[in-house]
């Protein structure tokens, strides 16, 4: 399994160079399993990445002031209508604040044209430090087992289609 998780970073690495030369260093260190990630879904339930093993997750990091994080969740809507064996979960986050209210995401949820499935509220105000994020919006890719094959810092087309090409590579679709 090492092996496969080896062999899939170098070939998201030599597949989309770009992705790390425009990457700001944020992040959770590709090759390595990400730090505890808990919360709630929306509807209350209780949420562990750590538990949540099996299948390849696009995490995504945003929070409801952000702007870019506005424009691009629709787009990763999109892409989870296309690769339905990935799980996407948008994780709420202020980073270093205090949480916000369950209501104001779900508000803000509902005003966009789409939104990926799942939605992840967290209490911890330490995210940002635990997973090295400098800013919002912050996309991950992991494999199976949550080690980190991608790391995508805030938000533009281009960012857009390198996640696009890396999960053409990663489920061969």
């Amino acid at each position: 399994m090492l092996l496969k998780n080896i062999f899939l970073s170098l070939l998201l690495l030599v597949a989309a160079p770009a992705a790390f030369a425009a990457n700001d260093g944020s992040g959770p260190e590709v090759g390595n399993e990400v730090p505890l990630l808990n919360g709630y879904t929306l509807e209350g339930e209780s949420y562990r990445l750590r538990s949540d093993k099996g299948s390849t997750k696009v995490i995504n990091f945003f929070w409801v002031g952000c702007h870019p994080c506005r424009e691009e969740m629709p787009e990763l809507a999109k892409l989870e209508k296309q690769f339905k064996s990935v799980k996407f979960i948008s994780v709420h986050t202020t980073l270093y604040e205090h949480t916000e209210e369950p209501e104001n995401v779900a508000k803000f949820i509902k005003s966009l044209k789409a939104a990926p499935s799942n939605i992840v509220l967290t209490t911890s105000g330490e995210l940002g430090n635990d997973f090295n994020i400098k800013g919002l919006p912050h996309t991950m890719i992991l494999d199976e087992n949550n080690n980190v094959l991608l790391n995508i810092a805030g938000y533009n087309k281009n960012n857009m289609q390198i996640l696009a090409k890396a999960l053409h590579r990663i489920t061969k679709q």
